[in-house]
């Protein structure tokens, strides 16, 4: 899947949609920790918790193949080592992972804003956006505000996910 992924981030404004998509995942990791009641739907079949139970494995899968292939910039081989080192972990080091987690909550922030900075990377390599971010092609009197737009868009997705992640679950005393 993350092959594929890779492969179809070639195609012109796809890799703004991954970032977007990815800067979503990166807010959903953050909000998602409220801790309330499950609220979506709940299945009362055998095939209807099936079904819940692989849609959901799928798009949670979603967010290791955008980061993955957003990291990788469309290199094959950063893509494979990026697999070897992230599947292992999820698979085998869950556990441990969740442990921590618990200990170190700050340990989720700090993947929410890796993440918001990949799809903050993706959104800048956006070849449909080269009059804004630059180009190999760019005019050297537009360098300096091309880098300045790559670093405004970076700083502004890590602090809009983690200032919305915040947002989204700042205790009910702030929240009125």
């Amino acid at each position: 899947m993350t092959v594929g992924v890779v492969w179809l981030l070639k195609i012109p404004g796809l890799m703004l949609v991954g970032g977007l998509g990815l800067l979503w995942i990166a807010y959903k990791l953050l909000a998602d920790q409220g801790g309330g009641e499950h609220d979506g739907p709940v299945a009362s079949t055998f095939w209807g918790a099936m079904k819940t139970i692989v849609v959901a494995d799928a798009l949670m899968g979603i967010d290791n193949v955008l980061g993955v292939a957003g990291a990788a910039h469309g290199s094959f081989d950063l893509v494979i080592i990026g697999l070897l080192v992230s599947v292992p972990i999820v698979v085998f080091g869950s556990t441990m992972v969740l442990k921590l987690v618990e200990r170190f909550p700050i340990i989720i922030k700090l993947g929410a804003a890796v993440l918001a900075f990949t799809a903050a990377k993706m959104i800048v390599s956006e070849p449909l956006l080269d009059a804004v971010y630059g180009s190999p092609a760019t005019l050297p009197s537009l360098a300096t505000q091309h880098t300045a737009a790559q670093w405004a868009t970076y700083a502004l997705a890590v602090a809009g996910v983690l200032g919305a992640g915040w947002w989204a679950t700042r205790p009910a005393t702030l929240a009125k």
